[in-house]
């Protein structure tokens, strides 16, 4: 009885300490991972407002710490499958279903890219970026309910990671300026900070906030670019142009479709018309009327941009306020933007009748 005790005690020690080691090696696994990845997280926290503590926690969660045959093959960390827009390299493995496509990465840095853009760019993740960037709880909840995993406890397990591992500590480094990153000379938004420089420097004497609208617009405008010189300048710059939109696909007759705040469209050729093009496209006449704010015009300009679905209600994150330029009317914002009309005129306090000035910001989110 005695000696069944002892073997059984020295069972249950091995057990423990096996335990214990494997635990430890899980811990130095996640630390290590951390301290891998923790500044590519935080750079992309700065240039794409997502938690680092999110991204990073995601990272160690879909990747196993860096170790899945995926994370390790194909420097998949997020475990982001193929879609219909991916034209990149691809690898195949069972997961909800058996031989799903995944996407295939030159360099983790690559994936945790395309991991910001695939939520930035997600409709169904939209409602993430109005949180506070630092609701870590909020983000986690928010994805689960976004559909981003099937797992039922995904949110809580990354809370815990988020928790147990002290990853909110990078958020507040970013938050409270303590982390820097240089964009490199290749970097995709390099060209939006020059645009942004340059429009804010161009447009000095003009802020953020809403416009007046109807006859006494004018002086509503006056009164409000007046009273807020330097609020919004920060966030008052206009798009790349259209012609280096995404390309989601083909049309007919040699020309693509492409994407614009979430919106696919296509560039008119000369000779293109509501009727010609409603045939084409197998749309109904009326909806490339209505997407396009075309009132009773029905021939197209030359490269004039041609929604063929309908528009947003506001624009994409990264573009707040446009500043009126000389020429341009709230239809060309609408078009450059692809947001509504309707919801422009809402959001500003407008309406068909409001007299527009070079330099009055216009809100658009």
């Amino acid at each position: 009885m005695v000696k069944a005790l002892r073997y059984f005690m020295f069972v249950m020690i091995m057990l423990l300490w096996q335990a214990d080691v494997l635990s430890q090696e899980k811990s130095k696994a996640v630390m290590d991972y951390i301290e891998k990845y923790k500044n590519i997280a935080m750079r992309e926290m700065q240039v794409y407002k997502i938690p680092a503590s999110i991204t990073l926690a995601q990272g160690l969660l879909e990747s196993g710490n860096g170790n899945s045959e995926l994370a390790k093959k194909s420097n998949n960390h997020f475990g982001i499958k193929c879609h219909s827009t991916w034209k990149g390299e691809r690898t195949y493995h069972d997961d909800d279903e058996k031989g799903e496509c995944f996407r295939v990465y030159n360099s983790p840095a690559d994936s945790y890219r395309d991991h910001s853009k695939f939520l930035v760019n997600g409709q169904r993740y939209a409602f993430l970026f109005d949180l506070q960037i630092t609701d870590y709880k909020g983000w986690a909840k928010g994805l689960k309910k976004a559909g981003y995993a099937t797992l039922p406890v995904y949110a809580n397990v990354l809370i815990k990671l988020i928790e147990d591992y002290d990853l909110a500590q990078y958020d507040q480094m970013v938050v409270k300026g303590k982390f820097k990153y240089e964009e490199k000379k290749d970097s995709p938004k390099k060209e939006e900070s020059q645009t942004k420089k340059s429009n804010s420097n161009k447009n000095s004497q003009s802020g953020g906030g809403t416009n007046g609208s109807g006859k006494n617009g004018a002086d509503k405008n006056k009164s409000n670019n007046n009273s807020n010189k330097t609020e919004k300048a920060s966030e008052i710059y206009t798009p790349n142009k259209l012609s280096d939109a995404e390309i989601v696909g083909k049309a007919f007759d040699g020309r693509y479709v492409r994407e614009n705040n979430g919106v696919k469209f296509i560039y008119a050729k000369a000779g293109d018309n509501v009727h010609t093009l409603a045939n084409e496209l197998e749309m109904y006449e009326y909806q490339l009327v209505k997407y396009n704010n075309l009132g009773k015009r029905r021939t197209f300009k030359e490269n004039e941009i041609i929604y063929i679905e309908p528009k947003k209600n506001k624009a994409s994150r990264k573009y707040k306020y446009h500043t009126i330029q000389k020429g341009e009317t709230l239809s060309y914002v609408s078009r450059l933007y692809g947001v509504k009309l309707k919801s422009i005129y809402k959001m500003n306090d407008m309406d068909e009748k409001t007299i527009l000035h070079i330099g009055d910001n216009i809100k658009l989110r």
